[in-house]
């Protein structure tokens, strides 16, 4: 049996230098890491569970890295798990649509919590690149019945990225290399079942942290089995149910980037990506006519199979579970509420909220065609909101505000970070045009200090 993980390896060997990167890809990437910095220092500002989560830390003595948005310093492990928490947990942090889950929360986390073994700025980048592909292909090998299952990609195909990522920003030698990607198999998980609590989030950081634990091992030489992707009771045997050649996904390394094509989806809300289409085409129908939440009779939701499983909440009980409901988005539109990080954190939810979420329906029709420009692809939710009077307002949305199709750019980031962030913001911005040796004496420091 031929080693699908050696072959891998001497792929990700063959990247171009950053330097022979488009600028389009640099630009993505530069986004890509705005947009985390954005996410992290937004939940130390907001996220009521945040002080919970640093408190987890196992070896708070020492100080060998930052805690973004702090001046904490932790054990790098500990920091994994702590920043790929933060980055994920209002949900405002970027999406890959062939992922169906979030890479830089994982990734970058990771590689923040190697700096003070190595401080390349643009070995930095790349590793980040070569993660975002690795975890894209991964997911796409472990294929969407993964996720429908129950799994959460983020969880699983995230640590074979942030593996890539950090064995590629170290330098490991081939061996090594291949060693670590081999150990990612017996420490992929996170379930679906925690959806809407702080446990979601807290699976990036559980990624990032198990990557981090991985490299540490092989560096001590504490090594496993050969080959354990195509290996009897490996990753495919144990974990993907279809049949496709996994060659096919890693041979034509380097001809795209995942970063480019199909791209990060940056968010403007703090909720999930799936909810994007059903906000836009609400937003599109309220632009179209006007009218009240009590006019409204009845509104109903038409998805493909499938296309709503991230959205887990019908009836949410709390902002958290809000997250993962189209129907409190749309109540909250509705009734001309924000979709802000406040209503996102609540405890419970309003009577009129409530009111509002009893005339949402969701319906399902395969029968209804896909658009070829759809994000994510064979994606699209139509809102047919009926009125009292026996009107029907219709809006369809294939292609929703930050994915590839309709995608947020570098300006829309910058808006992002100084709307949440104030003057915090600002200084997040002047990140992007320094070397990470600066990032290191910035995220130790305050947020003043660059």
């Amino acid at each position: 049996m031929s080693d699908l993980t050696k072959a891998i390896v001497k792929l990700i060997q063959t990247t171009p230098a950053y330097e022979q990167l488009g600028s389009k890809t640099k630009t993505n990437l530069k986004k890509g890491v705005l947009d985390y910095f954005i996410s992290c220092y937004a939940s130390v500002k907001f996220d009521p569970n945040f002080p919970n989560v640093v408190n987890t830390a196992i070896y708070s003595c020492f100080d060998e890295a930052a805690v973004v948005g702090t001046g904490l310093k932790v054990h790098p492990f500990d920091a994994c798990l702590i920043n790929g928490y933060s980055a994920h947990a209002l949900d405002l942090d970027d999406v890959h649509s062939e992922i169906r889950g979030h890479p830089s929360a994982v990734l970058l986390s990771l590689l923040l919590s190697l700096l003070k073994e190595k401080q390349d700025t643009n070995r930095f980048y790349l590793a980040y690149l070569i993660g975002i592909d690795t975890m894209t292909r991964f997911a796409k090998l472990l294929g969407p019945r993964h996720y429908e299952k129950g799994f959460h990609t983020t969880a699983t195909a995230g640590v074979y990225g942030a593996v890539a990522a950090g064995a590629y920003y170290l330098d490991f030698p081939a061996d090594k290399f291949a060693h670590a990607l081999n150990l990612c198999v017996s420490k992929i998980s996170g379930s679906r079942s925690h959806f809407g609590t702080l446990i979601k989030p807290l699976h990036a950081g559980l990624a990032a942290q198990n990557a981090w634990q991985i490299l540490h091992f092989v560096h001590h030489n504490v090594i496993g089995s050969e080959n354990t992707i195509l290996s009897k009771n490996g990753l495919l045997s144990m974990y993907v149910e279809h049949e496709q050649d996994p060659w096919q996904l890693f041979e034509q390394w380097g001809e795209s980037w995942a970063v480019d094509t199909p791209g990060l989806w940056f968010k403007l809300y703090p909720c999930c990506s799936a909810n994007a289409h059903v906000i836009d085409a609400v937003k599109d129908i309220k632009k179209k006519q006007k009218f009240t939440a009590d006019e409204v009779a009845l509104v109903d939701l038409y998805f493909p199979p499938s296309g709503d499983a991230a959205l887990v909440y019908t009836r949410p009980e709390n902002g958290e579970q809000g997250r993962f409901s189209a129907e409190y988005c749309i109540a909250l539109l509705l009734l001309e509420k924000d979709l802000s990080i406040d209503n996102f954190t609540v405890s419970s939810i309003s009577e009129d909220v409530y009111d509002e979420m009893a005339k949402i329906h969701r319906k399902y029709d395969d029968q209804i065609p896909s658009s070829e420009n759809s994000y994510p692809k064979g994606r699209y939710c139509i809102v047919e909101i009926s009125l009292k009077n026996g009107q029907k307002i219709v809006s369809r949305v294939d292609a929703p505000t930050g994915s590839s199709g309709n995608p947020l750019e570098m300006e829309d980031l910058l808006n992002k970070a100084t709307a949440l962030l104030g003057n915090q913001g600002n200084h997040l911005i002047k990140l992007l045009s320094v070397e990470v040796e600066e990032w290191v004496q910035f995220l130790e420091g305050t947020i003043g200090d660059l």
